[in-house]
């Protein structure tokens, strides 16, 4: 069986730690010969150091699916095409060009001006940059929640939005860019479907993947449209919630089916 797993208030503690009964739990679960892949909507750069050892040649589907690293190679792509990058950039630049912007190019962030709480970062014209491919882009909107409907409804029509409670920002993403659709094309090099999958997850980004997986987990402070796509609920990530769901799938194992 495959473990499909989040990181940030999933796997990961607020504190960005992972408990030890979860560490545990993960090794079991690896040692009886089962996998894991790690889903999340971190960069590239953001993810390895988060990681127990037990978890570094994981397949990672990053960018909320946008890539699929293996090993060290990108093996699947779903990104933002030029043409919409453009005209977003240039959407932003006549109506909010007061908004913080950013595009995330190649494991890379540029955003239009400095940011304090956007980590590494480079300050480039963003139209220089719009002949290439966007895993992501992102507006940050700091302490406040300007009114985005204007933006929402310029999107190109190949494009959508993630929009969580959890965070004051934007990101945008391909129509069909999704954890759920990164891991069914890794599935499918492997003639696998969904029925071998258990996902757990909390925020918007991890619905798709709870409701396709054949077992979807929320954890216990995930968002209630998150718990309302899960099967069942664990305990929360503060709590040791994966290591909960491993034991449980462990001990009273669901059948499923792979073809």
């Amino acid at each position: 069986m495959i473990l499909a797993l989040d990181l940030d208030d999933t796997l990961l503690r607020t504190d960005k730690t992972i408990g030890e009964r979860t560490l545990q739990a993960l090794r079991r679960w690896l040692n009886g010969g089962h996998e894991v892949i790690v889903a999340t909507g971190r960069p590239p750069r953001w993810v390895h150091n988060v990681l127990p050892p037990e978890l570094h040649t994981a397949p990672r589907v990053v960018y909320n699916g946008a890539q699929v690293i293996v090993g060290d190679s990108v093996v699947y792509r779903n990104e933002i095409a030029p043409a919409d990058v453009r005209a977003v950039v240039e959407w932003t630049q006549a109506c909010r060009p007061h908004w913080h912007m950013g595009l995330e190019i190649e494991d890379a962030l540029y955003l239009n001006r400095a940011a304090e709480k956007s980590g590494p970062h480079t300050v480039a014209d963003l139209l220089s940059l719009c002949e290439r491919s966007a895993a992501k882009i992102i507006f940050l909107f700091g302490e406040g929640r300007e009114d985005r409907a204007p933006l929402l409804a310029a999107l190109p029509a190949s494009t959508r939005a993630l929009i969580t409670p959890k965070f004051s920002m934007v990101q945008l993403c391909g129509r069909t860019t999704s954890k759920a659709d990164a891991i069914a094309h890794l599935l499918a090099q492997r003639d696998l479907n969904f029925s071998s999958v258990a996902a757990i997850g909390d925020d918007v980004n991890d619905v798709e993947m709870l409701r396709c997986a054949g077992i979807g987990i929320a954890v216990d402070n995930a968002l209630d449209e998150v718990k309302a796509a899960a099967d069942w609920v664990t305990d929360a990530a503060n709590a040791d919630g994966v290591a909960a769901a491993i034991e449980r799938l462990l001990d009273q194992p669901v059948p499923v089916q792979t073809v």
